[in-house]
């Protein structure tokens, strides 16, 4: 019982630091640079803080389970009205809505079989691929149009920097290998990177911490 009021407590405030991401200081990097940098402060204010501090503050899964699955279906249900938040949702692109859902996949599955794994996923797309988007935005163009920033580029290479000591520092080798992974596989224009770099990333690790490395 007192766990469960402890996360319940700890969930509230964590609740409310995103709900204040979301809706204001995204609001702010919307008005002062673009919808896509108002995205980016999501990964990183959002969904970076949250997961680093989620096996530190919660006793349980619950609270990363229940909250991530909530955020995927607040982020989906503008799209499917037409009614998006045009300050960070852009029509057509479905990126926060995977982004929330990959964050629910990974704290259900690993949260019990190595938390860090899940993590250090998460980490990586929400600090590496944020530090990517930026880089190429900077120096290829504006990101609404995502095929002309595609290929391996700059971008690329600060998401290796950012992700490698995160993925080596948590996860050893399995998670510099998946660190490799995660910045080789955001180049290619497919299945939505908010999907394939933290589900990948973490089977990567999984698998290879299971082998013992």
């Amino acid at each position: 019982m007192e766990a469960l009021l402890h996360d319940l407590l700890v969930s509230i405030l964590l609740f409310g630091w995103v709900v204040f991401v979301v809706f204001w200081l995204s609001k702010w990097f919307y008005r002062r640079y673009s919808n896509y940098r108002a995205r980016k402060a999501i990964h990183y204010f959002a969904g970076g803080v949250v997961a680093l501090l989620a096996p530190y503050v919660f006793y349980t899964k619950w609270p990363m389970v229940l909250a991530s699955f909530g955020f995927f279906i607040v982020t989906y249900i503008p799209h499917a009205l037409g009614k998006r938040f045009e300050w960070f949702q852009i029509e057509g692109k479905y990126g926060e809505v995977y982004f929330t859902f990959s964050y629910f996949v990974l704290f259900s599955i690993f949260w019990d079989l190595n938390v860090w794994i899940a993590v250090t996923a998460a980490l990586f797309m929400a600090f590496g691929d944020g530090i990517t988007g930026i880089i190429k935005e900077h120096y290829y163009g504006r990101r609404e149009n995502e095929r002309a920033v595609k290929g391996l580029n700059l971008g690329n290479l600060a998401m290796f920097l950012v992700c490698a000591p995160i993925g080596y520092v948590l996860m050893g080798v399995p998670g510099l290998v998946a660190a490799v992974y995660a910045s080789l596989i955001e180049a290619f224009y497919g299945v939505d990177d908010n999907v394939t770099v933290p589900l990948g990333s973490a089977a990567i690790m999984w698998l290879l911490h299971g082998a013992g490395l």
